[in-house]
């Protein structure tokens, strides 16, 4: 035997060897996940009450949603905005180290999950809210879809027929993406703003949607104006490097979704969702908010001014950045001359020179101290009602907080 068949030999040897060792190893992987996720259908049970059988192996949400039980999450299902909570009963597994941040120490004790967080490998038993159970998903069309701010459109979509939405003010719908690609050059936006975007490189950016999903809005429109749901949504672009270019990142699914609808498009939405409602349990009730946090701010005051008739006294602080942002003026402006309890103060915090402004300047959390409250009497004893961009909301908490107000009094809607 020649040394080069032998070394030839051990070779071949030695690779059959190892993929024996990789087969064995695969098919050791094999064995453990069969054990280890269970397959086929569990009982999955519901306040206690209903009872369905669902496949094992996905999330609680997931489940839910396989069922028409409409959970909201506002990070489709990621585990990061927290919002489908639910207490698991029986079943479940331990929560999760990405979970303990949206519960407190009773919370956890007493088995508070996030159902998206949460797998169904056996029979599982939890409790939701029971008005979820009444939660409805409609295929909805769009009216109209305008610029009201450069990015911001307000969406107003109308129920199919006969169908109404009955919702308290300063609730929230789920609206539902496909999979869809969208070119930013193909997003119609009114003349006024499109300077802004060209500006910006708006023009250049597309939206790649690669799974369903979904993301949670506020309303804009009162329960008054049931047969319509109206969106303030703000563009949610790339964020910008220090060379002034947008990163190589998707920009929002969501507001790029909606961005892109035109009148007559169809969308799919689920509802009402909310838990940002007023007490109206004070003698004075004041609103603060910035971009598209007027639209829960909207629906309340116009519920409480024209469908409740509340006559104790209501302000509404606004910021934005220049004048080309503020929208609704006039529909606020027509309230204060009906209501003599309604006030509607604006604050420019970098306006511009062809602008003419000759209002308050400035933060709004700023303004509203030095314009009012420094020189209020009682203001911790207001009820505030909060809705805005991450930096106002965290400035105005902080201005509260130092005039001693209780958390009892702040209620708020936070969004990023």
């Amino acid at each position: 035997m020649t040394p080069a068949f032998t070394l030839l030999s051990v070779i071949w040897l030695s690779m059959m060897v190892f993929f024996i060792i990789i087969m064995l190893f695969v098919v050791m992987l094999l064995i453990a996940k069969a054990k280890l996720t269970t397959q086929g259908m569990v009982t999955l049970t519901i306040n206690d009450d209903k009872q369905w059988q669902v496949a094992a192996g996905q999330t609680v949400l997931n489940s839910l949603s396989t069922l028409d039980i409409l959970l909201p999450s506002a990070c489709g299902g990621k585990g990061t905005c927290g919002m489908c909570k639910c207490r698991v009963v029986e079943g479940g597994g331990s929560i999760l180290p990405s979970e303990t941040i949206f519960f407190n120490r009773k919370e956890r004790l007493n088995n508070w999950r996030l159902a998206c967080q949460t797998k169904v490998q056996e029979n599982v038993s939890i409790e939701i809210p029971p008005e979820v159970m009444e939660i409805k998903k409609w295929v909805c069309e769009v009216i109209s879809n305008r610029n009201v701010a450069a990015f911001i459109k307000e969406c107003i979509i109308k129920l199919p027929q006969q169908e109404r939405l009955d919702f308290r003010a300063g609730a929230y719908i789920q609206i539902y993406v496909p999979k869809v690609s969208i070119n930013y050059s193909d997003i119609a936006i009114d003349e006024p703003y499109k300077s802004e975007w060209t500006q910006m490189g708006m023009w250049d950016l597309q939206m790649t949607n690669r799974e369903e999903t979904y993301r949670v809005y506020s309303m804009a429109n009162y329960p008054g104006e049931g047969e319509t749901v109206t969106l303030n949504v703000r563009i949610a672009a790339p964020p910008i490097t220090k060379l002034n270019n947008f990163k190589k990142v998707n920009p929002g699914i969501c507001s790029s979704f909606i961005f892109s609808r035109k009148a007559g498009d169809k969308v799919i939405i689920s509802g009402p969702y909310g838990e940002f409602y007023v007490k109206g349990q004070a003698k004075e009730l004041m609103f603060i908010g910035g971009g598209a946090g007027m639209a829960p701010l909207r629906s309340q005051i116009f519920d409480l001014l024209i469908t409740r008739q509340y006559i104790s006294k209501v302000s509404y602080w606004y910021g934005a950045r220049s004048k080309i942002e503020i929208y609704y003026e006039e529909d606020f402006r027509n309230l204060e001359k009906q209501y003599q309890n309604f006030r509607f103060e604006i604050a420019l915090s970098e306006p511009k020179g062809d602008d003419n402004w000759s209002g308050h300047c400035g933060f709004i959390s700023d303004v509203i101290y030095k314009e009012y409250l420094s020189k209020h009497e009682e203001p911790e004893e207001i009820e505030y009602y909060i809705c805005g961009p991450p930096k106002m909301h965290e400035a105005t908490m902080a201005m509260l907080y130092n005039l001693g107000v209780p958390d009892s009094n702040i209620s708020f809607d936070e969004f990023s």
